[in-house]
């Protein structure tokens, strides 16, 4: 996977170019044959290992509303608010352990902690809520060390997509379990899963690597080079030191608050999706063994949407915060179809829900607004750690607003959505044109020139970006 510079190409050290200001380092840099030869190998053999992680946690999490069709309802005596709050409980686990995962992993290895965090889950929700709590934003900060500011949408959207495979295959194998007879097909639905991710972890904690100059797939020689090719973001490299000035820092970023909100505004309908996805489905007029196909189809429709959201903020400079904008327009779009339609469309409806499926392309291109643009690495995990405890609670929230004596239809949750989808394009639109004037007030200080700065020294130091006067936000 390759990608085009979101800055200006490296042209004899010019990293970027903003406005009437040119940014050029003074430091070594890499031959574009050789950068290539990297990037290609690093995309071979981390982003499989990245994408089949997330794929697991996945598989755990949304396990539960799998077998809220198959059975467990039922067999467990499990009302309308206790289901909800089942699916609640795993995000108070995540959010209690949210910031102790990131202190976790600036004090150790970023690898190893992700991985104790795949081989550690338990049955209870709770629990595998707080075990899961590192992998997202370990998975996040991996990128950051590994690839260049421009390169980052599409790699975060390729572990992100283990996200929507795991719903592929899920519903797929949810869908062979439910035939088996043998015992209640949601308790084979959480054995097969469980077992699955246990053997993952085990391996996990043998291949994933902490930093590049210590990756099994390369040579000493190459692991100092991929350091050398990111030099550029002026992000910081590993620390192992947690720097209060810099947790001071992102707590009074406007930025960071602006990405907090947004992150709310996807995950409060994410939250009931997930929980109630089949159930919604089912309440269409489709059959169990149908929302099963069905619910897999509308991860396809997922795939689509994060592939065209990050493709086209790879290719077309600065407009993240556009195509964030465009995912909850399409959601907003399909949340009025299933809304308004005659319950007896229900073709048109669900095709509305697969299209309310938009906003998950804010994730990857969320995570990435993070990685490319906090420079100090306790920083990054702090504003990681907001953006999960966002994630968390907009998950908390979601399953609240689908009231039992409204299903199917939900009126409430839908309501909720297209409040939530409203106000996430206007808060693109502030965190856009903040950003932009962020980057002119700091053109206009620098003046016309050409400024040198020594990008590996500046890395070396583990400044943040608002200590480094030549750094510029991508948005």
């Amino acid at each position: 996977m390759t990608g085009h510079e979101e800055s200006a190409e490296f042209d004899h050290g010019v990293v970027e170019k903003s406005g009437s200001t040119t940014i050029a380092t003074t430091s070594t840099i890499l031959s574009p044959e050789e950068d290539k030869r990297l990037l290609r190998k690093i995309d071979l053999c981390l982003l499989p290992i990245l994408a089949v992680s997330y794929m697991f946690q996945y598989l755990d999490k949304s396990a539960l509303s799998l077998t809220a069709i198959l059975g467990l309802r039922e067999d467990l005596g499990v009302s309308g608010s206790q289901y909800s709050w089942a699916n609640s409980v795993y995000y108070f686990g995540y959010l209690v352990a949210s910031y102790p995962a990131a202190a976790l992993m600036v004090r150790l290895p970023t690898g190893k902690t992700i991985a104790a965090s795949i081989a550690g889950l338990l049955a209870n929700r709770f629990f595998l809520g707080a075990t899961e709590a590192a992998i997202a934003p370990g998975l996040g900060v991996l990128v950051s060390m590994w690839y260049k500011r421009s390169e980052q949408p599409l790699r975060h959207a390729a572990w992100f997509l283990g996200n929507t495979f795991a719903g592929m295959v899920g519903n797929l194998m949810g869908y062979g379990i439910g035939h088996i007879h043998s015992i209640p097909s949601w308790k084979a639905v959480f054995a097969i899963f469980g077992a699955a991710t246990v053997a993952w972890g085990i391996a996990m904690v043998l291949t994933l690597p902490d930093v590049p100059n210590k990756a099994f797939f390369l040579s000493k020689e190459d692991g100092e080079k991929a350091i050398l090719r990111v030099q550029e973001n002026m992000t910081g490299i590993k620390n192992n030191k947690i720097k209060w000035a810099q947790v001071r820092e992102a707590l009074t970023d406007p930025k960071a608050w602006i990405l907090v909100l947004i992150q709310l505004c996807s995950n409060i309908p994410n939250g009931g999706v997930a929980s109630f996805g089949p159930i919604i489905i089912k309440g269409m007029g489709f059959s169990t063994f149908s929302t099963l196909l069905l619910n897999s189809l509308s991860y396809v429709f997922q795939v689509v949407f994060v592939l065209i959201a990050t493709i086209g903020s790879t290719y077309l400079r600065n407009t993240r915060t556009i195509w964030i904008a465009w995912g909850f327009s399409v959601s907003l779009a399909g949340a009025i179809m299933v809304r308004v339609l005659d319950p007896t469309q229900k073709w048109s409806r669900y095709i509305g829900y697969c299209l309310l499926l938009g906003y998950v392309c804010s994730f990857p291109l969320n995570v990435s607004m993070i990685t490319s643009n906090t420079g100090g690495f306790t920083k990054k995990m702090t504003m990681n750690s907001m953006i999960f405890i966002a994630y968390c609670v907009g998950n908390i929230i979601g399953p609240q607003l689908f009231f039992a004596r409204e299903s199917p239809t939900y009126t409430s949750g839908f309501l909720a959505m297209l409040v939530c989808y409203g106000a996430g394009i206007a808060l693109c639109m502030v965190l856009r044109f903040y950003l932009i004037w962020e980057n002119r007030r700091r053109d206009t200080a620098a003046g016309n020139v050409v400024q040198l700065v020594d990008t590996e020294a500046i890395n070396q130091a583990d400044l943040t970006d608002m200590e480094i006067a030549e750094f510029r936000y991508v948005y």
